[in-house]
């Protein structure tokens, strides 16, 4: 391959890396860091808290597989590790069992993440219907979203309390979630599957607790962690609202246990600032202190919101939902859509496997997905301010939001350039000719390829970006359906994030578990396997004995 294609193609790959991928991502984690810095991310934490028994097994549920899906519908790339892990923690969870079972659900809903960048990604790389693959997808999917929340319970509180005494509420997180997952994949597109379906299934099973509880066990009862050094901050906060709360005309109780440990076994929580705070410590602080726990009772006092601070609480969410509906049914990307034709790539590379030229089109969109984000942001701002937080909290988030991310965009760009590199030169078309010859047994072996490539990448959008079009030549020269096969990569993709070393990395550094990946992977390294087994088996049957399951 001459230099200056290759150096094109790397070039290629970085910009498409940066818009529209990370651009969905920044934007997304800069809204994150604003509620968190402005404190209503608190005001959905406590939110929560009130409307949820003191049980560790239906929290695993409503913070680990429903809000987490909410949270990689959004932004993905590992958000719902960082996020859902730390709210675990807060919430009495063990730091390894909060990790491993936010990454073991953080699997089914990774294939819509980010607003659908894996399959939009997968459709660029291959050049097949982008809607063609969603739906696929949309009908591999919510099979495993369906069963993954009881099949959590059973491994983290075992049959009997986790599968005989709470199956109706994984049923309800499940099945809530994989419907509107597969009706929204099927008929609607990418962007919207998981950020829908992970607020239905929120919302289906705080409403389904409110009448239905499992019973009572006290190794599951669900405890706050209020560091030490907090506690003298929160009696005072204790007295201060209960001064405040004498003019109320109600106050809800709630049985979330507080349980004070030394700062030495505490596992920080991500807190909440207030609006001139920025330190790790202070947020802590802050965080624990809001919530009210008594130093020595059994019970945590949780004041029940306003209807304004409800408002608050979700307003990041609704406002990111709506105005991503409202970009999505009225095209709006599609207003100043510019293709440009990469220079000296654009139809230089000649593909004698199928006797064309191969195109290199970067479509620059000004209004894509990410831009949404930002624009639900604006309002969201506004909200900030009139809450009284001062406008010094945006530059806190941005500062924060830069930190984050910094890394992140670096990796994405290089894999993406690499994954261009890869295709451009012929290589995926090389390995995907030799890989033909493995014949019928190619459906099987498709979802292992697409665990490979995300156990090395880290994303699913990098495993579609380096094994996308290798999928497609396999397929096409077996005979087999070039959309299943490309859809198979990445759905079997997602069954490797829980034991990629990039997601195993943030997640230990993201709870304090510096050191010990070693521990989650031994965790979570057989449920991958069996989920990706699953996966495969899957495809075996669609391909063979249901092809008209398979969009024509």
């Amino acid at each position: 391959m001459p230099a200056q294609q290759a150096f094109e193609s790397i070039g290629n790959g970085i910009v498409f890396a940066n818009w529209p991928i990370m651009w969905i991502v920044v934007n997304a984690m800069f809204v994150y860091n604003t509620a968190v810095h402005s404190g209503i991310f608190d005001y959905f934490r406590r939110w929560i808290l009130a409307y949820t028994p003191p049980d560790t097994r239906i929290i695993l549920l409503i913070i680990g597989y429903s809000f987490g899906a909410l949270l990689e519908g959004v932004a993905g790339f590992g958000t719902p590790g960082a996020i859902c892990s730390s709210l675990m923690v807060s919430v009495g969870f063990d730091p390894l069992d909060a990790l491993t079972y936010t990454l073991i659900f953080d699997t089914t809903p990774v294939a819509f993440g980010a607003l659908g960048i894996p399959v939009t990604t997968l459709a660029t790389i291959t050049g097949l219907p982008v809607m063609k693959l969603s739906a696929m997808m949309g009908r591999q999917l919510p099979l495993l979203s369906l069963l993954l929340p009881t099949y959590a319970l059973i491994f983290f509180a075992g049959f009997r309390a986790g599968f005989l005494e709470c199956w109706p509420a994984g049923l309800v997180a499940g099945l809530s979630f994989a419907v509107i997952q597969a009706i929204f994949a099927n008929l609607v597109g990418p962007e919207l599957p998981d950020l829908i379906a992970g607020i239905v299934s929120l919302i289906s099973i705080i409403i389904f607790v409110q009448f239905w509880k499992p019973k009572y066990r006290p190794e599951f009862e669900a405890h706050m962690v209020v560091a030490k050094a907090a506690v003298d901050d929160v009696e005072n906060d204790i007295d201060r609202i209960s001064n405040h709360s004498s003019n109320r005309s109600e106050k809800q109780h709630i049985e979330h246990s507080s349980k004070v440990e030394s700062p030495d076994s505490i596992v920080p929580a991500e807190g909440v600032a207030q609006p001139d705070h920025s330190s790790v410590a202070e947020n802590d602080v802050a965080h624990d202190s809001i919530a009210s726990a008594k130093k020595n009772g059994r019970h945590l006092e949780v004041e029940k919101l306003t209807i304004r601070e409800t408002l608050l609480a979700w307003s990041p969410w609704t406002l990111i939902v709506v105005v991503v509906i409202i970009w999505t049914f009225a095209k709006v990307p599609s207003y100043g859509r510019t293709p440009v034709h990469w220079p000296h790539l654009h139809q230089e590379v000649y593909l004698t496997l199928y006797g064309k030229r191969y195109d290199a089109i970067w479509t620059f969109e000004p209004l894509a997905t990410g831009t949404a984000i930002l624009v639900s942001a604006i309002p969201f701002c506004g909200l900030v301010l009139w809450n009284g937080s001062h406008p010094r909290v945006f530059w806190h988030a941005l500062k924060q939001t830069v930190t984050q991310l910094f890394l992140p965009v670096l990796t994405v760009s290089f894999i993406m350039a690499f994954a261009y590199l890869y295709n451009y030169s012929g290589i995926a078309y090389t390995i995907g000719l030799t890989l033909s010859s493995v014949g019928k047994a190619f459906p099987f072996l498709s979802a292992w390829l697409g665990w490979f490539a995300c156990f090395l990448s880290g994303s699913d959008t990098s495993a579609n970006s380096l094994f996308g079009n290798l999928q497609v030549v396999a397929a096409r020269e077996i005979g087999l359906s070039a959309i299943l096969m490309a859809s198979t990569n990445s759905s079997g993709a997602i069954c490797s994030k829980m034991i990629s070393p990039q997601n195993l990395t943030t997640g230990v550094s993201t709870i304090g578990l510096q050191g010990q990946e070693g521990r989650v992977l031994r965790r979570t390294i057989l449920h991958s396997i069996f989920m990706v087994c699953i996966v495969g088996a899957m495809a075996c049957v669609q391909q063979y004995g249901i092809p008209g399951i398979i969009p024509p």
